[in-house]
């Protein structure tokens, strides 16, 4: 069979067109096919980034939690450091009550009550023992006996600071006692007080003396006696007048 030039022309052109044609659209399908690769790896990537974020962030979280938790201490710190500073001492090395609850300054450890000028009105209990406040009361009553005067109850008393400018600059320590509560508040936080009785404290030789004053302002009684520490009377007038003599 002869084909003719022509015919051959044409079978070697379909040919080449039909080993042609295919190629190209092979190779766009393995270039999308990269394309979905490259994007599903660079989805990932992204995702690992995006897990990466979300580690940090809980870690900054984790770490201001524990920022936070340090402060709270810092604080629970500082509060029990106040507390023990204002601490009242209940007991002396000897295992016995102390005279007087107050600091090397003479300040009680609780807040006055009344005022009046530079004078610090303090409620007994918490700032005298029980024990010295019931042998002042009862120093007090042994007095009076002698005076004919009416006795105190010892319960119904107060602490009164009085300033001083003399050194060390210490106050002076009162105690003040009442026959009943109304007379304390006329005393206190009234102008009149009828009836004072008043135990004034001051040290000579490391010994404490005590002055004992009574008065009653309707039977014009005024009295001062000053005692040891043993209770003895040592004369009837006021310690340091007594001692000035001397």
């Amino acid at each position: 069979m002869k084909f003719s030039q022509k015919s051959i022309f044409l079978i070697l052109s379909l040919c080449i067109l039909c080993v042609s044609l295919p190629a190209p659209s092979f190779a766009a399908e393995e270039k999308k096919e990269e394309k979905k690769e490259e994007k599903k790896e660079g989805g990932e990537k992204k995702e690992e980034k995006k897990e990466g974020g979300e580690k940090k962030k809980e870690e900054k979280k984790e770490g201001g939690e524990k920022k936070e938790g340090g402060e709270k201490k810092e604080g629970g710190k500082e509060g029990e450091k106040k507390e023990e500073k204002k601490a009242a001492p209940k007991r002396t090395y000897e295992g016995i009550e102390p005279l007087f609850y107050l600091d090397s300054k003479r300040q009680p450890y609780i807040e006055p009550f009344n005022e009046k000028g530079e004078d610090k009105y303090y409620l007994c209990r918490g700032t005298v023992g029980e024990w010295y406040r019931e042998l002042l009361a009862k120093d007090m009553n042994t007095l009076a006996d002698k005076l004919g005067m009416e006795r105190v109850t010892g319960k119904t008393c107060a602490m009164r600071l009085v300033p001083t400018e003399k050194p060390p600059k210490l106050p002076i320590v009162t105690i003040e006692f009442y026959i009943n509560s109304d007379i304390m508040k006329s005393c206190i936080l009234g102008e009149d007080c009828p009836q004072p009785r008043f135990v004034i404290f001051s040290v000579k030789d490391r010994t404490l003396y005590r002055t004992f004053i009574l008065s009653d302002h309707k039977k014009h009684i005024y009295k001062e006696f000053c005692l040891d520490n043993k209770s003895e009377v040592l004369d009837e007038t006021s310690c340091w007048k007594h001692f000035e003599d001397e």
